[in-house]
């Protein structure tokens, strides 16, 4: 059944089984519009020092401390969530 075109028996359209892959699907996007966002508030503190040369520190600090606190533990929640998802596809 790993074979590409292989429905497996599925039904007609990608839909979601129940409500632990609608979670999953949720946390995908939840995760990349959080990645989104800090790379959007760490750019918008950079925007004064566009016309200095100074470093944007601020900037980094944003990025770096969203994506390590905020962005990483959804990753890996994130990941958890989909091998949890994988096993009980690999036992059904």
């Amino acid at each position: 059944m790993d074979h590409d075109g292989d429905k497996g028996g599925k039904g007609e359209g990608p839909r979601i089984e129940c409500a632990g892959d609608r979670w999953t699907l949720f946390m995908g996007w939840a995760l990349k519009t959080v990645i989104a966002l800090i790379a959007v508030g760490a750019a918008a503190a950079s925007v004064p020092y566009w016309e200095r040369a100074d470093f944007p520190v601020t900037s980094l600090v944003i990025y770096v401390a969203g994506m390590v606190f905020i962005a990483m533990p959804l990753c890996l929640y994130y990941e958890a969530l989909l091998r949890t998802r994988q096993d009980h596809a690999t036992q059904a």
